[in-house]
């Protein structure tokens, strides 16, 4: 299950278009051109909803189905285990269980969740996600030319990209933020941790020949062993790597040495890392 904050959904039929929105620009993906990355920086002066009005007039998108993955300056998570009352009723309890984990009052902010794995305990988990009501309210009222299908975050429309029956290892590095690892089961977010001192994948200059990845392996490795032996995940058997397309040759041979196999490349040149969110927010739209 990908999140979607169902508020704003719609069923209206008509070709779509992903959207990721950054703290300094958005990144867009037409399904009608699915491997071309459309950038538009947001402008000083500029908030996200007035610059992605203009994008939509820019491209001549009206009309069109959005769905837009929220990049992490616009929604907090919180891990909790489940409360235990009907799931119908859940949903409509958020602002109540979440009431004294947020800074702000809880009708300003709209929630959503999703299942996690149980924890070591055996105790059933949720990741609640919640952002601000008000911003979201802007942004719908910004693209009113177009039908907002669906809006939902970065990391859980990542899970939209290895197919729907493995169980995934994804290893995500886009510039500026930390290296991250993520296990997805059949669509679903399960478990992510952030592997620090990877900074240097984003460097250009910096000849691939000479990194070492002794640290990498071992962090993957420990990740694996965390992830099966105390979360009672199963083992992953497809690797995903969505980092920048001139190292990943250099990951992928450092990763067969040691666990004898080969990861499949999420990325091309056209469509980085940081345009995967567009992308997995834009599939979730087709599922």
């Amino acid at each position: 299950m990908s999140l979607g904050f169902t508020w704003f959904k719609s069923v209206k039929p008509t070709s779509s278009v992903g959207l990721y929105l950054m703290q300094d620009r958005i990144l867009a993906v037409d399904e009608l051109t699915p491997q071309q990355l459309v950038p538009r920086e947001i402008a000083a002066g500029e908030n996200a909803p007035q610059a992605l009005a203009a994008m939509l007039h820019e491209q001549r998108w009206q009309g069109r189905r959005l769905h837009i993955a929220l990049g992490r300056h616009w929604y907090q998570q919180v891990q909790l285990e489940k409360p235990a009352m009907p799931e119908e009723e859940l949903a409509r309890a958020l602002p109540w269980c979440m009431r004294e984990l947020v800074s702000e009052p809880v009708d300003r902010l709209l929630f959503d969740y999703i299942e996690l794995p149980p924890n070591p305990q055996g105790q059933a988990r949720i990741a609640v996600y919640y952002s601000q009501r008000e911003r979201l309210a802007a942004l719908v009222k910004a693209v009113t030319p177009c039908t907002v299908a669906t809006i939902g975050v970065d990391e859980l429309a990542m899970a939209n990209l290895p197919a729907p029956d493995v169980r995934g290892l994804v290893l995500y590095k886009a510039p500026g933020q930390e290296l991250t690892l993520t296990f997805i089961h059949q669509g679903q977010w399960h478990f992510s941790r952030t592997i620090r001192g990877f900074q240097a994948l984003d460097d250009e200059q910096a000849a691939t020949d000479q990194f070492v990845f002794d640290n990498l392996l071992l962090e993957l490795q420990r990740s694996i062993d965390y992830a099966v032996g105390q979360l009672k995940l199963q083992a992953p058997n497809r690797w995903y790597l969505a980092l920048p397309e001139r190292v990943t040759p250099a990951v992928q041979a450092a990763i067969g040495q040691v666990f004898d196999l080969r990861p499949e490349s999420l990325t091309t040149a056209m469509l980085p890392p940081v345009a995967l969110p567009a992308v997995g927010i834009l599939r979730e739209g087709g599922e």
